[in-house]
């Protein structure tokens, strides 16, 4: 028998797709169909998510639904949608069938209506967008893990809770918590993600169809965003926070980007060898500057990208540009030019990769010294997965995972120096202060200086791949 969260969210008020900011009466989405009071055709893509009893259903109007879905309509008439006559048939199909004998199985609603093809029969041109960025692609495997595994996978890893954009919706934005789901919530939501909405990020992930939020973007639009777009209150997500904490974090991009509690004291590089503590999500905690191992004395911790107005948003969508990419002519405008950022990044980038190569090297010279094999530095699932047996990790000494933890919290978090070059360059630093007290204070110098850049690149990221691999196999033990 299904739990009473379970069907209570199923078989309440039907949930529309997300919304961004119209940009005309016809959202600029598509052709305008003149009986359709100014707004663009119904798409055949969204045509075809309707089930078969609803695709010769006629419209009713929006007080047809109002006698039971009040509530949802009165939120609704504050919202851009209904300024622009967005009404509930728009996102959730044809309504007389539903009207004369109301089911879920006569309506657009959970989950196929987070789809984000709801959304671009009005919003195409940033659905276009959204389709090239790194949001509407899929990584399957957490979501096949919660199928197959839900008492592990849902409740103690909560992979799902970022990695499905419906599970997000319907659990964590939900006020569920993932301990409390029974196993057959888990794995149903798991195969509507696999079936029906295969995206790790859409636009009701960000956005909420039905309610002003008042959060507001960076230059006080409300586009009905779940999260604040600015939070400098690290607590919830810093070291050692639990897993309750950082999956339910209250910022549109850190509600995932962040480095899932990952802890740089001793006593936790201690106990945790398997593979690195943070997960390939950690730009957050780059860019605020904590979760590394930072040694004594003064850390600079932030730069004024930390404080900037929007914090992620402010440079990953100028202009309201869904490809998440940056550009130095809109994201770094005014505080630089756009040539003025190219060289800064090129050169910053150039100086933290050489800085980790060395950092590298003096791991891999430390292991040749102490177990004859240059490649035994690293974590115990890294090296299994490369055909080789691990060390026995107690013969690890701290300073080696100390910086172990440094070099792999700076390729994960992927940016290179970009997000907060002072705090990746003082890990490093202390990093190689470690290795260094490690190898009783040998000097010892990069060997890759001859190297292009592009090939100093391909061996961290080589890294980064590997510590990929790591959490796909904890995924499958």
């Amino acid at each position: 028998m299904k739990s009473k969260w379970f069907v209570t969210l199923f078989g309440a008020v039907p949930f529309a797709a997300a919304v961004i900011f119209l940009q005309s009466c016809g959202g600029e989405g598509g052709p305008i169909n003149g009986g359709n009071g100014g707004l663009p055709s119904v798409t055949k893509e969204f045509e075809a998510l309707l089930t078969s009893n609803q695709r010769n259903a006629s419209y009713v109007g929006p007080q047809a639904c109002a006698g039971c879905h009040g509530d949802t309509g009165d939120h609704w008439e504050q919202t851009m949608h209904a300024e622009k006559k967005v009404t509930c048939e728009r996102c959730h199909g044809p309504g007389s069938v539903h009207v004369s004998g109301p089911s879920k199985d006569n309506i657009l609603t959970y989950p196929k209506v987070t789809n984000s093809v709801v959304c671009a029969q009005c919003h195409g041109p940033i659905h276009s967008q959204w389709t090239f960025s790194q949001h509407s692609k899929f990584i399957s495997d957490p979501v096949e893990e919660a199928v197959l595994d839900p008492a592990r996978y849902g409740k103690s890893s909560r992979c799902v809770a970022c990695h499905s954009g419906l599970f997000r919706t319907q659990v964590v934005d939900g006020g569920v918590d993932i301990p409390n789901m029974d196993d057959e919530a888990i794995r149903t939501i798991a195969e509507h993600t696999l079936s029906d909405v295969p995206q790790v990020a859409n636009c009701a992930t960000c956005h909420n169809p039905h309610s002003n939020t008042g959060n507001l973007t960076d230059d006080g639009k409300e586009v009905q965003l779940r999260h604040k777009i600015f939070n400098d209150d690290i607590s919830k997500v810093g070291p050692g926070a639990t897993a309750a904490s950082f999956t339910t974090f209250d910022h549109i991009c850190a509600q995932c980007h962040n480095g899932r509690g990952t802890n740089p004291a001793d006593n936790r590089l201690e106990a945790g060898t398997a593979r690195p503590s943070m997960h390939d999500s950690n730009q957050y905690n780059m860019l605020m500057g904590f979760g590394g191992v930072e040694g004594s004395g003064p850390v600079i911790r932030n730069t004024a990208h930390a404080n900037a107005p929007g914090q992620c948003s402010k440079c990953h969508l100028p202009d309201s540009r869904h490809t998440f990419t940056v550009s130095y002519d809109k994201s770094c405008a005014p505080c630089h030019t756009a040539a003025d950022a190219a060289a800064r990044i090129q050169s910053t980038k150039g100086e933290v990769i050489d800085e980790l190569l060395a950092l590298r090297y003096l791991m891999e010279n430390w292991a040749a010294i102490t177990f004859g094999d240059r490649d035994l530095w690293d974590y115990t699932s890294l090296i299994t997965a490369e055909g080789k047996t691990p060390p026995d990790q107690t013969l690890v000494p701290i300073e080696v995972k100390r910086a172990r933890h440094n070099y792999y919290f700076v390729i994960r978090s992927g940016d290179y120096g970009a997000h907060n070059a002072p705090y990746a360059k003082h890990l490093i630093t202390i990093g190689s202060q470690n290795m260094q007290r490690a190898s009783s204070g040998a000097a010892q110098g990069s060997s890759r200086q001859s190297l292009s850049f592009d090939q100093k690149l391909a061996i961290l990221e080589a890294d980064r791949a590997r510590a990929r691999d790591a959490d796909k196999l904890a995924w499958d033990e």
